[in-house]
């Protein structure tokens, strides 16, 4: 029998993990409301990769590496306290900001052995990391963005279900100094998964991508980033988790409409990873909305991959996970607080998630009856009403 999703442990292995914060996606958090006026750090611009993962000590205030744009804490054991940091930005010391063990991770990994990213103010001149059970073996990391000169890469772009999406080559990523350890395995498509980064964004949108990919590829040793699909405000779309085919993400080759589709298993839902689709947002949106840029890129994707792939995007599914076969009644375009005990997207995009899946099912129609998809879409975004 199809069951629903527990509230508790399911297995040792495959547990949902219950954050004692406001957990969000893996990538980022939001700053603390006093530093919310700070922007990010102006920093000269690396001639080469150089010091993109520094460690800093636990338990006393330091000077932020020159090259550090944003700052998280792993553990050896897993968590269940969150870690705490504070900066002094200006002159001024922030209040301390909980960033909680995250559960939001590829299924091979245990869950609450990492915090989420966050982001370093401009001006800032210390900041301090603690935690309070030392047994967990607390270590917290700085990590770099930034990137040599991409002038010249080949192929920045691709096009995907027809949508530009930048390549991984064309935003900038790099085989971790160990390699790239994830093995790559693919199962039939069942579900989409909406997250956000919940940051403020660095000096550009790829530099955040950048920093979210090494904090999972190499400090989190997963060996790439966890999301599929990333979005800017912008409405730029990145190409995530690498399917061996630079010029194909999210799948092993473009979907043909036959039922066939490979889609190349990411970290982004723990424990419902398995054929789902995880696309981040880039920004936080606990209170305020996307941009309208950023809605529209994601239903016009969200409508693409629904299209090839023969979902109903106000549907659920019974949901199973490839592994353990576990099932699940979901969403087939799902929030990640829908699966796991989290936050993620936020309050102002969850608001709206109903009035999404509606103008995504009615861009499709337009398509199919080759009315103006646009004008259709920008109609059904004006009818999403986020929290300002």
């Amino acid at each position: 029998m199809t069951q629903h999703l527990p509230t508790t442990a399911h297995s040792v292995n495959r547990r949902r993990f219950v954050a004692t914060a406001s957990t969000a996606a893996l990538g980022a958090v939001a700053l603390p409301s006093a530093l919310a006026a700070f922007a990010p750090r102006t920093l000269p611009q690396a001639a080469a990769d150089v010091d993109v993962i520094t460690h800093i000590p636990i338990g006393a205030p330091v000077a932020p590496p020159l090259s550090a744009d944003y700052v998280g804490v792993t553990f050896g054991n897993a968590a269940t306290k969150p870690a705490r940091v504070r900066f002094i930005a200006n002159g001024t010391q922030s209040e301390w900001h909980h960033l909680a063990p995250s559960s939001h991770c590829p299924d091979t990994h245990p869950v609450g052995l990492s915090t989420d990213l966050l982001l370093i103010p401009d001006g800032c001149s210390s900041v301090e990391v603690a935690h309070d059970d030392p047994s967990t073996q607390p270590s917290a990391v700085a990590i770099n963005g930034r990137v040599r000169s991409l002038t010249g890469v080949p192929n920045s772009t691709t096009r995907f279900l027809s949508i530009p999406v930048v390549t991984r080559s064309g935003w900038g990523a790099q085989t971790p100094a160990g390699g790239n350890t994830w093995r790559r395995s693919f199962r039939r498509p069942q579900m989409i998964t909406v997250h956000h980064s919940a940051t403020a964004l660095w000096s550009s949108p790829a530099a955040t991508v950048r920093a979210i990919y090494r904090y999972h590829a190499t400090t989190l040793g997963w060996g790439d980033v966890g999301y599929h699909l990333l979005i800017d405000p912008a409405g730029t779309i990145y190409a995530g988790r690498d399917t061996g085919n630079d010029q194909s993400p999210v799948f092993r080759q473009p979907p043909s409409g036959n039922g066939t589709a490979e889609l190349v298993t990411a970290g982004h839902a723990y424990a419902l990873n398995g054929g789902n689709i995880g696309i981040c947002l880039l920004g936080d949106f606990s209170t305020s909305r996307p941009s309208r840029a950023a809605q529209t890129s994601l239903i016009r994707v969200l409508a693409a991959l629904c299209a090839a792939l023969g979902f109903d995007p106000t549907a659920t599914v019974n949901y199973t996970e490839p592994d353990t076969g576990a099932r699940y009644r979901v969403p087939i375009i799902a929030q990640h607080r829908d699966l796991n005990d989290t936050s993620c997207p936020g309050a102002g995009a969850t608001a709206a998630f109903a009035a999404l899946r509606s103008t995504v099912a009615a861009r499709m129609s337009a398509v199919t009856a080759g009315l103006d998809a646009g004008l259709n879409e920008e109609s059904g975004i004006d009818q999403i009403t986020l929290a300002e």
